[in-house]
């Protein structure tokens, strides 16, 4: 087994080997990990009933329906949304096709859609990213 830590160091416990990982976390992944906090704490079985929201980044049908139709292919399904590496794939789509991808405009058009780094509703979910990062 094998523990990923956010600082240059990768330990195998199965082994008790320790090894230097060169690489570090890209900003995209620590601002995944901060929506993912903000959304889930992690957790993969997560569900709002009010909004249909699931899985660790609470993605809506509406979010699955968007990123199909950015890819112009149904690639992902209701229940990928489960999937804490499919829900990831769903965000990098939508960063993808974000202009200007800023930490913070990625985390407030998450929050509010398209337009949501213009909306002031989503400033207070910006906030909750930001201590996360």
């Amino acid at each position: 087994m094998r523990l990923f830590l956010f600082f240059p160091l990768l330990i195998n416990y199965a082994t008790s080997s320790f090894e230097v990982v060169t690489t570090k976390p890209t900003i995209q992944d620590s601002l995944i990990a901060a929506i993912i906090h903000v959304e889930s704490r992690g957790d993969s079985m997560a569900y709002n009933a009010k909004e249909d929201a699931v899985g660790v980044l609470q993605i809506r049908p509406i979010m699955m329906r968007e990123v199909n139709r950015l890819l112009k292919e149904n690639k992902y399904t209701l229940d990928d949304r489960w999937s804490k590496s499919k829900s990831i794939e769903m965000f990098n789509v939508i960063k993808d096709h974000t202009t200007n991808p800023t930490n913070e405009r990625l985390a407030r058009n998450w929050n509010g859609g398209w337009n949501g780094y213009k909306k002031k509703s989503t400033l207070k979910y910006w906030n909750k990213v930001k201590t996360q990062l």
